[in-house]
């Protein structure tokens, strides 16, 4: 008799979670991406892969934009701190190897001392897959899948998205690859959140 009980309380405890999560998946706001791209406060944690003909490194990362600065702290896969960019509108300050260096141009100052190649002054639009471009293709629902793109500096970037989640109301990717050149960086993103 008791483990009828025991086998009843489980299910109905299986059913209440199940019906949980349905409830988050179906708050979409209907105007999703305006309110995306207009969603200037985030924070996303992540990991990312940079790939070259010369070299292959990887590192998890922390991205905050506040309405007055963009911050990327890249990390190992130990916590061990790689480096971390501010940007504001005065320029960008990169703390890397022990030492703090400064640029009017973040991408820029990043590449001149680590080797990557990010565009991190539009990490904005690119991140959250609001990128509004003529070469946007986008899927059923509105998502962005491809587009060429061109950075601050001229480069040009094909960005691929590949994967979404809904949360908060929006369509967030989750994995994306940009490719310049040679450079491709694979990106997986995780715990968005918005304030």
């Amino acid at each position: 008799m008791i483990r009828q009980y025991l086998i009843l309380f489980m299910f109905f405890l299986f059913l209440g979670g199940c019906a949980h999560q349905i409830d988050t998946k179906t708050t979409l706001y209907d105007d999703w991406k305006p309110r995306l791209a207009a969603q200037k406060t985030w924070q996303v944690e992540g990991k990312l892969a940079f790939i070259s003909p010369e070299e292959r490194q990887s590192a998890n990362l922390n991205w905050q934009q506040t309405t007055n600065s963009n911050n990327l702290i890249l990390t190992t896969f130990i916590g061990t701190r790689i480096l971390s960019l501010k940007q504001t509108a005065n320029g960008a300050e990169l703390e890397f190897d022990g030492e703090q260096y400064f640029d009017t141009n973040a991408a820029e100052l990043l590449k001149r001392l680590t080797g990557f190649t990010l565009p991190v002054d539009n990490a904005d639009n690119w991140l959250k897959g609001t990128i509004d471009d003529e070469s946007l293709i986008v899927d059923e629902l509105g998502r962005a899948k491809q587009v060429l793109w061109f950075d601050n500096t001229g480069k040009k970037w094909q960005i691929d998205y590949g994967t979404y989640v809904q949360n908060a109301g929006y369509w967030l990717p989750t994995k994306l690859t940009l490719k310049h050149q040679q450079i491709k960086i694979k990106i997986q993103l995780y715990d968005w959140q918005f304030k």
